[in-house]
């Protein structure tokens, strides 16, 4: 299984089936594909033989098809991994992926065999008080004080004070506030932005009926059960069952920038708690949506990002180094190292790593893609200057880059730029808001 590296064997249950769902847009000559998949992320060998695989039973060419990741961390490892056992790696199953790869592409082709009429509006709803930034600072330092759960008191205010922060940035300005006054209920931290919003796209038959809706929510999918060894969709499954039995059609999640969000409540019936409120606020923001168009301009853009890594990424020496110092090969701080090793040696030569960056035009929506689990600083930057009126920003789509953070937050430290072998060094914030919202500007401007 996918998600923590404590995880000492296979799945031992089926708690809730995995879906990937292909939503096919077609008007005039233009053509996307848009594939949300139960995974924690997709990497990008497995997203190149999707869309080779796709190409050859279609007429669509790769860079018209995005395909990502909701980050559940209950799901299948797709490749053995640096920090596995051998036995883990043994219980990764090739068959599985191969399967995987013929499923999506398969389900692509099975949309564009069922394109019909259709019409399309855009709407956007907030989900107050079910995620948090799990990066409270403390002021006194200036260094973050991790908190990957809270207490569910603490974990509400952090949600609704970070949310008022992201509330208050400016459209079409530059940034906003990042870090509440510190915190009475968070024991003097001061807790850090929440992106609660939920952007909708909503595809209705021309006879009326719902077909599909595409939703974004930043918030990790780590809620969790009493089992951590029984597949699970997390909250994104009862978040589709909820909006299903009140709207119809099928509902497509993807991750928004969740790099820092996680769920307010953990554990027992939490999963139900957080994925029936997302599911209902985002019922409730279709039901709003008025204007319908059954000609909506549509149009996609692919372009490589030159990511920069850190300036004191290590070698692969350094890391064998401290490997050959630890005893026990089999403990966690080994298999952690081991992880970092496979990502060392990919990357130590390089001055900046090659990412891909997707984004699309439906209508008033514009939606823009980044390859791992981004910050959501970014994405609100990026919804800040998008020239349309809705933004949708997707992340662990087409790659997984691991964390990809602003400079702040590499200067203030904690899990997401300290993890030592994530390959995201200052600049990377730059690097992916520019490109975006570049990208975003250049589908605006299509007529």
């Amino acid at each position: 299984m996918a998600g923590y590296g404590g995880r000492d064997h296979g799945a031992t249950a089926l708690e809730d089936p995995l879906d990937a769902r292909a939503l096919v847009l077609q008007s005039g000559k233009t053509t996307i594909a848009l594939v949300c998949t139960d995974l924690i992320g997709v990497d990008e060998g497995t997203v190149g033989d999707i869309r080779e695989k796709a190409t050859e039973i279609t007429d669509l060419r790769p860079e018209q098809i995005m395909i990502c990741g909701s980050h559940t961390h209950f799901g299948p490892s797709l490749k053995p991994s640096g920090y596995m056992t051998d036995e883990l790696k043994a219980a990764v199953s090739e068959d599985y992926r191969l399967n995987l790869i013929d499923s999506i592409a398969g389900s692509i082709a099975e949309a564009i065999g069922q394109l019909q009429p259709a019409v399309v509006g855009c709407g956007t709803g907030r989900a107050w008080g079910i995620s948090f930034n799990r990066r409270p600072v403390d002021m006194t330092e200036r260094k973050v004080a991790m908190n990957l759960t809270m207490e569910p008191e603490k974990a509400v205010a952090a949600s609704l004070e970070g949310a008022k922060l992201a509330e208050a940035w400016p459209r079409h300005g530059h940034l906003g506030p990042r870090l509440t006054p510190p915190l009475a209920e968070l024991d003097g931290l001061s807790a850090g932005a929440v992106d609660n919003e939920v952007p909708v796209l909503r595809v209705d038959t021309k006879a009326g009926q719902p077909l599909a809706t595409l939703i974004s929510f930043a918030c990790h999918a780590v809620v969790g059960s009493e089992d951590q060894y029984a597949i699970s969709a997390d909250y994104p499954g009862p978040a589709r069952w909820a909006f299903e039995q009140v709207i119809g059609g099928q509902m497509l999640f993807a991750a928004g920038c969740a790099g820092d969000q996680v769920p307010t409540w953990r554990y027992g019936n939490s999963r139900q708690r957080v994925g029936r409120a997302l599911g209902s606020e985002a019922a409730a923001t279709w039901q709003k949506i008025e204007e319908l168009s059954n000609d909506p301009l549509l149009g996609s853009v692919s372009r490589t990002v030159e990511l920069p890594l850190p300036p004191d990424y290590p070698t692969p020496d350094q890391v064998r180094q401290k490997i050959d110092a630890i005893e026990d090969k089999t403990s966690s701080e080994c298999r952690w190292l081991m992880y970092q090793l496979v990502q060392v040696e990919k990357y130590h030569e390089c001055a900046t790593v090659p990412w891909e960056m997707w984004a699309a035009r439906i209508g008033d929506m514009g939606i823009i893609c980044t390859p791992g689990e981004t910050l959501v600083e970014i994405g609100l930057q990026l919804k800040q200057r998008s020239p349309f009126p809705y933004t949708s920003v997707i992340s662990i789509a087409n790659g997984y880059a691991d964390y990809l953070c602003t400079d702040d937050a590499i200067k203030e430290g904690g899990y997401e730029p300290g993890k030592g072998y994530n390959p995201s060094g200052p600049g990377t914030e730059k690097a992916l808001v520019e490109n975006g919202v570049e990208m975003l500007k250049e589908l605006y401007a299509t007529e």
